[in-house]
């Protein structure tokens, strides 16, 4: 509307206008003599004229500290990338110094090998693998990480290969609790623990029980670390014992694992 137009142009003018008069009235001031009245007047327009102009001296100030949270906002980002590479090129070190340590103890020939990707999708569990024939991988050879048993390597490529997991629910391997003695086969039914099948109920599996490879699969070695015992149950009137074992390696967490050479020679047999 005009006259809204017009009534807020007027208003907007108001503070300059007054400021420009002040300032002009300022100078008729200083041109004058130093009489007592004038220069009483002079102080008060100088005040007057301090106040006037206070608003517009917070102009250049904002701008000043808006660009300086900027800028200070981007070297924090700045900075909190820097310290996270930091963090993880120390997490990375650690690990790898552990891999070092336990391929440098194992008695196994072992390649070392990154997981470059996982297949999240329940009840078949793989990994793909930055190692593939060309390096020597072979179909069906044990797959294991510093903590225990990983699975096997079930397809290759070139430069590839897949790993199926424990968790997988058509992976078993042949284990045996490592104070009873007893032997039996890993299955996967749901969630992150395995079922130890076959194990009779006579059998005195205890809590905590270390559970190892048997090496009677043909596949993985003997002596691997498979997980412990977390529970065991008896179905009425069954001959086998369900024992539940947590298994040794956090699959969600793996970056690197080892492919295991049967043979000294370093060349993966079928």
């Amino acid at each position: 509307m005009p006259g809204t137009s017009s009534r807020f142009h007027g208003q907007s003018l108001q503070p300059w206008i007054a400021l420009l008069t002040a300032i002009a009235f300022s100078f008729t001031l200083m041109a004058v003599s130093d009489m007592k009245g004038t220069e009483i007047a002079r102080e008060r327009t100088c005040d007057i004229l301090s106040v006037l102009a206070r608003p517009f001296g917070i102009f250049p100030a904002i701008l000043h500290l808006s660009s300086e949270n900027a800028r200070l906002r981007a070297e924090n980002a700045a900075l909190n990338i820097e310290s996270t590479a930091a963090q993880e090129a120390l997490l990375e070190n650690e690990r790898l110094r552990n891999l070092l340590d336990f391929r440098s103890k194992s008695k196994l020939n072992l390649r070392s090998a990154e997981v470059i990707a996982t297949n999240p999708i329940s009840g078949v569990r793989s990994l793909l693998l930055d190692i593939g024939t060309k390096q020597g991988a072979v179909k069906h050879t044990a797959v294991i990480s510093d903590l225990g048993l990983v699975g096997k390597l079930v397809q290759t490529s070139e430069q590839t290969s897949v790993a199926q997991t424990l968790l997988d629910r058509n992976l078993g391997a042949a284990v045996r609790l490592s104070i009873c003695r007893v032997n039996g086969i890993t299955s996967w039914t749901g969630g992150n623990r395995l079922i130890v099948e076959n194990i009779p109920a006579s059998a005195s599996v205890r809590l905590d029980e270390e559970v190892i490879t048997s090496g009677l699969d043909g596949i993985f070695p003997e002596g691997i670390i498979v997980g412990k015992v977390v529970s065991t149950k008896k179905a009425p009137e069954s001959l086998f014992l369900k024992v539940e074992v947590a298994p040794a390696v956090n699959f969600a967490r793996l970056e690197e694992v080892f492919i295991v050479y049967p043979d000294s020679s370093g060349i993966l047999q079928p």
